[in-house]
């Protein structure tokens, strides 16, 4: 079991078409053309997928974005705990994922969303190298992790800003944390993505060829991005967290 790992990660998209052709073009990923829920491939290997924006999101002029999944033993057990911390909110209550899984979708007291998973075991594979948390403190997210998961924060890094390593209690660092200033912040929170490319100043220049846009250069060999639907994400040339530790 790969209690308290991510598992898996998907997009919101207002345009199926565009979202493919843009990350077709970004990863070199291909598509089965599903309407409803659509594996993104790589070398024959599913690495993501990309759905329809849900219309209640859409309706509050949600971007697009980018969406990481914890797997957990019991999704409902795990919930009853979420409830229990100041600031959660419980987006969507546990529903089906697929024939044999299910999912719910929780906000941390930061406000950044991420969803429990509950099913076959789907550690993450492919091209996510690691995940960021951008914050303005840590001690905002740290017992409510620590109560779910078992996570622990441990200071990598003071400069350019405080950097927190996120420990599984297996010992392996599955995050990193980043109390990061209010001009790379903004007003939203994530659970970001970075995922690995062959490099950086060309992923850069084919995603502004496509509408997006690169946001701020980022330590440890990154970018943040954002497609010309609005979501954002990281792209590393290499595995970051050696960077960090």
């Amino acid at each position: 079991m790969a209690h308290g790992h991510f598992a898996w990660t998907d997009l919101s998209t207002f345009d199926m078409k565009a979202a493919r052709a843009d990350y077709t073009a970004l990863f070199g990923w291909a598509f089965h053309g599903d309407p409803t829920y659509d594996f993104a491939t790589q070398n024959g290997t599913e690495v993501a997928a990309v759905f329809p924006m849900p219309p209640r999101l859409a309706a509050i002029n949600m971007p697009s974005f980018w969406m990481s999944y914890v797997h957990v033993p019991d999704v409902s057990a795990t919930l009853a705990k979420a409830r229990t911390h100041h600031g959660v909110i419980i987006e969507v209550e546990p529903q089906p994922f697929g024939d044999n899984a299910q999912i719910a979708l929780v906000r941390d007291p930061s406000g950044a969303g991420f969803t429990l998973y509950e099913g076959p075991d789907i550690r993450d594979v492919g091209t996510v190298a690691h995940r960021y948390h951008h914050l303005p403190a840590v001690a905002l997210i740290e017992t409510f992790y620590a109560d779910l998961f078992g996570w622990t924060f441990e200071l990598a890094a003071n400069t350019p800003w405080p950097t927190f390593a996120i420990r599984h209690p297996d010992g392996t660092t599955i995050a990193h944390a980043e109390e990061v200033p209010e001009t790379i912040l903004g007003t939203l929170r994530y659970w970001m993505p970075a995922f690995a490319v062959g490099s950086l100043q060309a992923t850069a220049e084919r995603i502004a060829a496509r509408g997006g846009q690169t946001v701020v250069e980022l330590p440890g060999d990154r970018l943040m991005l954002v497609d010309r639907q609005g979501a954002h994400f990281m792209v590393c040339a290499s595995s970051p967290a050696a960077a960090h530790r």
